[in-house]
């Protein structure tokens, strides 16, 4: 028989001592790469009105949380944090503000459709840069990108880079009703390729057929730039792959160029990313670890016309793949008896000063559960002196 009061709703999950530990440590050090770049943490509520996110072009609107307050009004649980900073920052910020530079680690809430193991809660971390839109504030995107997964303890990743506009042109110099269109993008975004194939095969222009059906494929270097430079027409098209070639070599002279590659299938919401999209891969994880891009249409959805940029990591994702960065060097157990309680204490100061974990054995059965517990050195300390366990 089922009893609720003994699990958690499915979707949601407790954090026992050594995870939480690792949480901790993975948000510690990735809020210390937000703080040297200069972005200030900020936080907004865990509840809003359904209308900040709303028609943003993000989460869809189905997987959000939504309850009606005491005064009839939808309010929704944050299933992201970046249209809530473009509302702080069109409400309490103005043009003699800029740039503004925010960071967050919050708590989301979504649904998924398919659930799978995935959370319904989870954590993710953040920043915005919001009020500039050049290739400059993207270089400082990614660069704190890759900087904060490298804190995270992940070491093998790339940083897939792609630009809205390209599958933009792609889809309109395909010249197609709206309906295939809208089914094209659909389908490039579930990465039904077998679909995007059979609709690319009605296409009568055949260098928009051959980039439709070889997106699968178009991930990699600079060669995938070059690949399909001579077989675009579309304007649109040849800015974003000149505008991703600068960007490549600007991080190239940073020395960061190993952590990029390109992905030109890559499609967010056609309202929410206006420009240069990335997504961070690592092994481990079927899907991405960190997404970002820029959004210059949302800011002026709440009243004021800032372009912006950003990105997200998640947190639980992290944990499943990085080091154990929590796992102290020594984690003592120190059992002492009555006798021998003050020199006891004072030598468990004196361990924890010099950045040991230690516990105050309580109970006869803490010495044989250590491995569990994580324990990796007993310390007895009785009339006879102080010694290591053997």
């Amino acid at each position: 028989m089922f009893i609720s009061k003994l699990h958690t709703p499915e979707g949601m999950k407790d954090y026992l001592p050594k995870e939480r530990a690792l949480k901790t440590e993975i948000e510690k050090n990735v809020s210390e790469v937000f703080d040297k770049f200069g972005y200030s943490r900020i936080t907004s509520p865990t509840f809003e009105f359904n209308e900040v996110f709303a028609d943003m072009g993000g989460v869809k609107d189905r997987r959000t949380y939504k309850f009606l307050d005491r005064d009839g009004s939808l309010l929704v649980l944050r299933p992201d944090m970046t249209p809530a900073i473009a509302r702080i920052a069109a409400t309490a910020f103005s043009a003699k503000d800029i740039p503004l530079r925010f960071s967050y680690i919050e708590n989301m809430f979504r649904s998924n459709e398919n659930y799978q193991g995935k959370l319904r809660e989870f954590t993710q971390a953040g920043i915005e840069l919001i009020g500039v839109n050049s290739i400059d504030a993207d270089v400082e995107i990614l660069v704190i990108a890759i900087k904060s997964l490298l804190a995270a303890g992940v070491r093998d990743f790339k940083l897939d880079l792609g630009h809205a506009m390209f599958l933009k042109s792609i889809i309109d110099e395909a010249n197609v009703d709206e309906k295939t269109a809208i089914d094209i993008q659909k389908n490039i975004i579930n990465k039904n390729y077998a679909s995007v194939n059979e609709l690319a095969n009605k296409i009568e222009n055949k260098n928009i057929r051959y980039i439709l059906q070889e997106l699968p494929f178009l991930i990699g270097g600079m060669s995938v730039i070059e690949k399909v430079r001579d077989k675009v027409k579309g304007s649109n098209a040849v800015e974003a792959l000149d505008y991703l070639s600068r960007l490549y070599a600007i991080m190239e002279s940073l020395d960061m160029s190993k952590f990029i590659s390109f992905d030109l299938g890559v499609i967010g919401s056609m309202d929410y990313y206006t420009g240069l999209i990335f997504r961070g891969y690592t092994r481990g994880t079927g899907s991405s670890v960190l997404d970002g891009g820029r959004y210059d249409n949302m800011v002026v959805k709440f009243g004021s016309d800032m372009p912006a940029v950003g990105f997200s990591i998640k947190i639980n994702d992290i944990m499943n793949i990085a080091a154990s960065a929590a796992d102290p060097d020594e984690h003592i157990l120190l059992v002492y008896d009555e006798s021998s309680r003050t020199a006891a204490f004072a030598k468990a100061e004196e361990l924890r000063d010099k950045g040991s974990i230690v516990e105050m054995s309580l109970t006869a059965q803490e010495a044989e559960n250590r491995r569990a517990r994580g324990i990796n050195k007993i310390i007895y300390v009785d009339s006879t002196g102080i010694r290591e366990a053997e």
